[in-house]
């Protein structure tokens, strides 16, 4: 089960498939939710999952095509370990590599612009992004900010958010604070793309 990469978009054969909202962009054959899959977890987790309502579980039977027009850029990760992905970022996965997601806190004690995560490990990851990605090696005692909406994927503890001058109402109003930063500390691997401008 591997992907083929051309243009920025990817290809796959039949399988059993985890992708982004939206997608397939094109398939040639049949496509259908994955039968039998039971996301890991207890009832509750699998239930009240953060990922459940941004990801499709489909088992297809023929080739398949995904492509973002917004994010043209494609990024394979290898999974050789435990990888947390951001989740609007994943474009392809095989089902099987799923175990889970979670919610990120960006601002400290508040849910508010929580960033979710799809954990993946065994197997690939396809990411679609608006520019480029780097992978930056963050080794033991270091500490690497990255603004939130260039955060890719991760392996390693999981970061910390940062926000200097935190006030009650940037914890309560709809706006958001300004330097907000995600900390990883080392050891990780962090995989990042460009910021907004």
């Amino acid at each position: 089960m591997e992907a083929a990469i051309e243009n920025g978009v990817a290809s796959v054969e039949s399988g059993r498939w985890l992708v982004a909202m939206g997608q397939p962009a094109a398939v040639l054959g049949a496509f259908a939710p994955a039968k039998g899959y039971r996301a890991p977890g207890g009832w509750w987790s699998r239930t009240f999952s953060p990922d459940r309502q941004r990801l499709s579980f489909l088992e297809t039977t023929g080739r398949m095509w995904c492509s973002a027009a917004s994010r043209p850029f494609l990024t394979r990760l290898d999974l050789g370990e435990a990888v947390s992905v951001v989740t609007d970022k994943l474009l392809l996965a095989p089902l099987s590599a799923r175990k889970g997601s979670k919610l990120v806190k960006l601002i400290p004690f508040s849910w508010k612009n929580a960033t979710c995560m799809t954990e993946l490990e065994i197997g690939w990851a396809l990411m679609a992004t608006k520019s480029r990605v780097v992978k930056v090696v963050v080794k033991e005692g270091e500490t690497l900010g990255v603004k939130p909406e260039s955060v890719v994927a991760w392996t390693g503890p999981r970061p910390t958010g940062f926000c200097p001058r935190l006030r009650l109402r940037d914890v309560f109003l709809p706006r958001r604070p300004k330097c907000l930063r995600f900390d990883f500390h080392g050891p990780a691997i962090v995989w990042i793309e460009g910021a907004e401008g």
